[in-house]
C-alpha cells in the first residue's frame, strides 16, 4: 500500500523510469545515451539552481514589495515593460533559471505581463545571442527577427493578463523546492 501511495504521488517519476525500464530491455545503446543525457542535465540543474535559489532568497528579503511593484507592477507601464525586457534580456542561464525568480516576483506583486515578458526575453532574446545571431544569419535577420519577437512576446503578455488571473498561479504551495530544500 505504502509503495502505491508513492507511486501516486510521483507519477511523472515513475512514467519516466518505466519508459527507461521498456528502453533498457528494447534498445540498450539508445537507453544509455538517453541516461548519459539525462545526467548531463541533472548536473547542471544542480550547478545552476542552488544559486539561484540563494538570488532569489536575497532579492527576496532585501528588496522591498513597492520596489518589485513601482518596476514590475500592474501600474508601471512602459517603464515596467522596458524593466522586463532588460531583466529577461540580460539574464544568464537557462530558462528554468528564470521560474524561481518569476515566482518571487509575482510574490512580491509584479504583474502577469511583465513575468510573461521577462520569462520570453530569458529565453529567446539573450544579449550576447543577438550577437551570434548577427554573425552568422546577418544583422538585417537578427534585427527583423528580434523586432518580431518582441512584439510577439508583448502581444502574448497582453492575452496572458486576459486569460490568466494571479488567484490562479500557485504563488503559495507546500511543495516548493525552496522549502524543501530549506531556503523557507
Amino acid at each position: 500500500m505504502k509503495i502505491i501511495g508513492i507511486i501516486k504521488k510521483n507519477k511523472l517519476l515513475t512514467a519516466v523510469s518505466l519508459a527507461y525500464v521498456i528502453l533498457f530491455i528494447a534498445m540498450p545503446d539508445k537507453a544509455y545515451l538517453s541516461v548519459k543525457n539525462s545526467m548531463h542535465y541533472i548536473i547542471e540543474m544542480l550547478q545552476i539552481m542552488p544559486v539561484i535559489f540563494i538570488i532569489t532568497s536575497i532579492i527576496e528579503a532585501w528588496v522591498p514589495k513597492e520596489v518589485i511593484m513601482k518596476g514590475f507592477g500592474e501600474k508601471a507601464g512602459i517603464k515596467g515593460i522596458v524593466f522586463s525586457f532588460l531583466l529577461g534580456s540580460f539574464s544568464a542561464g537557462p530558462i528554468y533559471a528564470a521560474f524561481p525568480i518569476c515566482k518571487m516576483l509575482l510574490k512580491k506583486g509584479a504583474s502577469i505581463a511583465n513575468v510573461v515578458i521577462i520569462l520570453s526575453a530569458w529565453a529567446v532574446i539573450k544579449v550576447p545571442m543577438l550577437a551570434n545571431e548577427a554573425k552568422f544569419l546577418g544583422v538585417q535577420f537578427m534585427g527583423i527577427r528580434w523586432i518580431l519577437t518582441v512584439i510577439a512576446i508583448i502581444i502574448t503578455a497582453y492575452l496572458m493578463t486576459i486569460f490568466v488571473k494571479k488567484k490562479d498561479i500557485p504563488v503559495q504551495d507546500e511543495r516548493d523546492l525552496d522549502k524543501i530544500i530549506g531556503f523557507k
